[in-house]
């Protein structure tokens, strides 16, 4: 004989999804602000009161859609419920027709109220619900009720519901919490460490930003102090401002890399400074990925300077790089000292190949509506390691690697491009893109304006196979613009394999000039007689003279070995460049030959003194 039988609930429950799940106070206020805006709020405020005096309590009020009685039963005291995530949480605004846009959801876990529990032991609720006619419903909860005796059901430990006719805090509709009885000391200290945690809460540049949501801290306690300076980021009251890294103005490398929300191709752009290297479009490897954005910066030197005189706080301290899900942040990646991305550890095996947390700063947004990336219910412990979480990881990876790539390769930890334009950085950025435009994963190309430049002093070899790639890619696509495009570089590189050429030949001709020069200098100075037939004073001369000698060859040696290292490794010389170095070796054998000419015995004297009107020296 069977029968049914039912789960009994300990009043402990309280405990387990509240404060054995919240970490710290941080993210317990985290969790009620991602309520207050998940219910359309524009505005949340938090204010402490009394903690210096006394009988201290928070009080956190948004302005947002609110909760009516029947919000109260079927949402708020309905343990682990989420009409977010069933979808039904919007479902009673379709009277507004659309005035509030869609946003998409902080927090899905229908746990966020047992936040109120973790930061203090009573809670005062009052919510007005933005409908015609809406009564103010006040619940009144003491928390330790629940302590009592562990063995009494949860649903049977009762809490205070009254209804009035309008809100004691002066609001048309949205909610206010007021917890107190703190569990938790708070002081100056903790309030800015609060103001700095919820400016990165929300990331502004997400696609949320346009809906408008703004966090106000306000501590009357703390207003005197705030008066004793002038540094907003060192003031505790006002408005919660969160940055954007592009307005830092860090002029470093940046890669920006989006998967699309069919999840079917990636998008990848590369920036030193203001200078575009490339970007590409390739097919997506990572099926189980779509509707990601991953935005890395590079930290050299100059820029962390700039981020402190900007921001107040060296990088390292500020955090790295940053998790965002649909806009509001996912702890702990990006906190100072964590690393769950494994990224300091990757390091260690090759600390001037890979690039760690120090090195960079930037994002990763979510807005995929796979449950494969979501958070644990333990906040603070980050997303569920599930399949498309580790490809996750894996897509940094990669953008990561393209970005050391640039740094290590390109740039060798040095300059940008912007202020080293030499030949070998840009020989060094065509090798790069030469590897880029061979993948078969390549759907789309696109690099700087100069890029024929580029090829101008790109070495052959790496040209050529650009060219090639790029010329197999116009024409699958038929891409119209980089078909024109290729042709051009086509042309331009078969006048540099002319010029390589004809470089070639006047190099052997001039190496020949200067080889028979050498020789006749070498059998007129061997000559004793001479040497011995002059005085003591013309001895001096000729010292003197030999010593320019020298010096004349050098140059002529230095020109001939720069001519013969540019041909080894296939780099063209400019006609201009050309015709330079022939009239510098030019020259520098006319003095030489000068000096053989008048080396004889007879007429010493007179040979010198032209001589000294010739040489210029």
């Amino acid at each position: 004989m069977s029968e049914d039988l039912r789960f009994k609930i300990s009043s402990a429950l309280k405990d387990i999804l509240g404060r054995d799940l919240i970490p710290d106070d941080f993210i317990a206020v985290f969790e009620l602000v991602k309520n207050s805006f998940d219910a359309h709020a524009n505005n949340v405020h938090i204010r402490f009161e009394n903690i210096e005096a006394g009988n201290s309590r928070l009080v956190i009020k948004d302005d947002g859609k609110g909760m009516n009685y029947d919000d109260l039963i079927s949402k708020w005291l309905f343990v682990a419920y989420s009409a977010k995530k069933d979808g039904t949480e919007d479902q009673d605004l379709d009277y507004r027709s659309g005035i509030i846009g869609h946003r998409a959801f902080a927090g899905a876990k229908g746990i966020g109220r047992f936040s109120c529990d973790k930061l203090g032991k009573r809670l005062y609720l009052e919510t007005t619900k933005d409908e015609p006619g809406a009564q103010t419903e006040i619940l009144i909860t003491d928390w330790e009720n629940f302590e009592v005796n562990l063995k009494e059901e949860f649903s049977e430990v009762s809490v205070v519901h009254e209804t009035k006719q309008q809100s004691d805090h002066g609001l048309d509709h949205g909610t206010v919490l007021v917890i107190e009885e703190l569990r938790s000391e708070w002081d100056r200290r903790k309030y800015l460490k609060l103001k700095e945690s919820l400016a990165k809460l929300i990331n502004p540049t997400s696609r949320n930003e346009d809906l408008g949501f703004k966090i106000f801290i306000e501590i009357p306690e703390e207003e005197g102090r705030d008066k004793e300076t002038d540094e907003d980021h060192l003031k505790v009251n006002g408005e919660v401002k969160n940055f954007i890294f592009d307005t830092l103005g860090l002029k470093t490398t940046k890669i920006d890399a989006h998967i699309s929300e069919d999840g079917k191709f990636i998008s990848t752009e590369l920036r030193d400074g203001g200078t575009l290297i490339y970007k590409i479009k390739e097919k997506n490897n990572y099926p189980l990925l779509d509707n990601i954005d991953v935005t890395l910066y590079f930290l050299n030197m100059s820029a962390k300077q700039t981020f402190t005189r900007r921001m107040g706080i060296p990088s390292y301290q500020y955090g790295h790089i940053f998790l965002y899900k649909n806009g509001f942040r996912v702890y702990p990646y990006g906190e100072p000292g964590e690393d769950p991305l494994k990224i300091d550890s990757r390091k260690t095996y090759g600390f001037r190949r890979y690039l760690g947390t120090r090195d960079l700063i930037g994002q990763i947004e979510l807005f995929s509506k796979t449950d494969q990336l979501k958070e644990t219910s333990s906040r603070g412990d980050g997303l569920i390691k599930t399949p498309a979480y580790f490809q996750l990881e894996e897509f940094l990876l990669d953008v990561l690697k393209r970005l050391e790539r640039y740094v290590v390769d390109v740039q060798q930890w040095g300059l940008s491009v912007e202020d080293d334009n030499s030949f070998d950085v840009k020989s060094r950025i065509s090798d790069l893109i030469a590897k880029l435009t061979g993948s078969e994963d390549l759907v789309e190309f696109e690099t700087t304006d100069n890029f024929l430049n580029i090829l101008e002093t790109s070495q052959i070899n790496s040209a050529e196979t650009i060219v090639k790639n790029l010329r197999r890619l116009a024409f699958e696509r038929a891409d119209d613009h980089l078909v024109d495009e290729v042709e051009k570089a086509t042309g331009k590189l078969h006048e540099l394999k002319r010029a390589k050429e004809e470089a070639e030949r006047y190099a052997e001709i001039e190496f020949a000039k200067a080889k028979d020069a050498t020789a006749k200098l070498q059998e007129q100075v061997g000559e004793n007689l001479f040497l011995k037939a002059i005085n003591t004073s013309e001895y001096q001369e000729v010292i003197a003279l030999l010593h320019h000698i020298g010096i004349y060859a050098g140059t002529i040696d230095n020109n001939l070995k720069g001519i013969s290292l540019r041909v080894q490794n296939d780099v063209p010389l400019s006609k201009e460049e050309l015709n330079n170095i022939i009239r510098t070796i030019s020259f520098e054998t006319k003095k030489i030959l000068n000096v053989v000419a008048f080396a004889t015995k007879a007429n010493f004297k007179l040979q010198t003194e032209e001589l000294k009107l010739d040489l210029g020296e």
